[in-house]
């Protein structure tokens, strides 16, 4: 069995791919044929050895987080049902492998008949993260948040929700990810690439700020231009307004099991859109977190794995 692993702190280009075997099937696990894992920031970061304190591990670990694919085995205590079923879950001992074992009956969710296993991903990472903000955050509907770092994976989701529960949206993004935000649901963009005051925005409609760029310069920038605002940040630990009259608060979380099954069924009726810039197959890993730092995002960007793909010219052996 093929495993992406982390084996040091020097960042992306030292990832290996190595050969391990799988755990042993016990009573309460799965086995899980994977097809897809999402490439997320909180990889990187872990690679880069930024979040030694928050996250002490013992090399080498596999990496990734989440996963979908295809129940093959399961233990004799676990819905028996769930053979060759789509599901997505969560793995903290690492999803970037092409089988895995499952041993969090609550983190393992059936993907339902009218959502693609590969949008159904997508909610880890982003639609969750984006839901534990909204919650957080307390918006109430007519209200107007302004979002940072809005064309990634969870602002993609959050401008989505925003729409769901009538909450207005400024969107801060890149300048040609505009249409994307727009066709999201967001109601102004603010372009980061240019000076805040010459951009027709309502600032003074803006109660919450949600950060997901993780830029103290960004925020400053925009902290000089709002009024009493709240801002909450799922990037930035600490951070220090201008304004007397405004707050920040860093969060960081997890949702309930039914919240993920609440959001499965949304993409089902079409109420929420998995955006999915690029899939790439998983032996280009190195490729795609590139992507995910270097690029612009537009959604989440998907590994994939037990399907026929062409070689990709950068592979994790090159």
């Amino acid at each position: 069995m093929q495993s992406i692993v982390q084996t040091s702190y020097q960042g992306i280009d030292n990832l290996q791919l190595m050969t391990r075997l799988l755990p042993r099937l016990n009573p309460l696990a799965v086995r899980v044929e994977t097809r897809y894992t999402p490439v997320m920031p909180y990889d990187v970061l872990t690679e880069n050895g930024d979040l030694k304190q928050l996250r002490p591990v013992q090399l080498p670990i596999v990496v990734g987080y989440g996963f979908g694919g295809i129940v093959r085995e399961v233990g004799r205590l676990r819905n028996q049902h769930l053979m060759n079923q789509p599901v997505i879950g969560v793995q903290p001992a690492g999803s970037n492998q092409e089988q895995l074992v499952s041993s969090l009956p609550p983190l393992l969710f059936p993907v339902p008949q009218d959502v693609s296993l590969a949008s159904a991903t997508t909610l880890i990472g982003g639609a969750d993260a984006a839901y534990f903000a909204f919650k957080k955050s307390h918006l109430a509907a007519g209200q107007t948040v302004l979002i940072t770092g809005a064309s990634g994976s969870v602002g993609s989701y959050l401008i989505q929700l925003s729409r769901l529960f009538h909450v207005k949206t400024i969107a801060v993004g890149h300048s040609s990810r505009h249409e994307f935000l727009n066709n999201l649901g967001a109601e102004q963009v603010l372009d980061f690439d240019r000076p805040l005051s010459a951009q027709a925005i309502s600032f003074s409609t803006v109660s919450q700020v949600i950060d997901l760029a993780g830029s103290p310069q960004l925020l400053n920038r925009l902290s000089a231009q709002l009024g009493a605002v709240a801002i909450l940040s799922l990037a930035l630990p600490q951070y220090h307004p201008h304004h007397p009259h405004q707050t920040f608060s860093f969060a960081s979380g997890s949702i309930l099991p039914g919240d993920y099954r609440w959001l499965l069924d949304q993409l089902a009726k079409g109420q929420l859109t998995a955006a999915i810039q690029e899939q790439l197959p998983y032996t280009a890993v190195k490729t795609a977190q590139h992507h995910l730092v270097d690029a612009h995002a537009a959604g989440r960007i998907l590994l994939t794995y037990n399907q026929e793909v062409t070689k990709h010219a950068d592979t994790i052996n090159d």
